[in-house]
């Protein structure tokens, strides 16, 4: 899995005055006004590894593609 967020993904939460917070291996997204989301890893270690947002578990393959589905999700709220 890449470790790094590409700049133009850093810039999008930045004008989206989403705040990220990281605990152990879970990410937080919160904005004011909306639901926060927990993106937790999925399947470490095996070949169906990636990562699932919310509540509904939407799985997706990078950390990056759980930020945008996140808040996309928030951004409708």
């Amino acid at each position: 899995m890449p470790t790094r967020i590409q700049p133009s993904l850093l810039e999008k939460i930045r004008k989206s005055n989403t705040r990220l917070r990281c605990s152990t291996t879970t990410v937080r997204l919160e904005k004011a006004g909306a639901t926060m989301l927990e993106i937790r890893p999925k399947n470490v270690g095996t070949d169906t590894e990636g990562w699932q947002v919310g509540e509904e578990e939407i799985q997706v393959e990078t950390l990056e593609e759980a930020i945008i589905v996140g808040m996309e999700i928030q951004a409708r709220e």
